[in-house]
């Protein structure tokens, strides 16, 4: 059972993600910014 309950967390997550942009960022503003532009995800990096 735990199979399946992974299995569409993982495609759920692709389907989430299909045909947008993962953008890197150091600031806050950054992320805003990315967001706004129509990033689906943002990872925060450490400078």
């Amino acid at each position: 059972m735990r199979d399946v309950a992974t299995h569409r967390v993982k495609t759920g997550l692709a389907e989430m993600l299909k045909g947008g942009v993962i953008m890197d960022v150091v600031t806050p503003d950054q992320a805003r910014v990315s967001e706004a532009a129509g990033a689906v995800a943002v990872m925060a990096l450490e400078r």
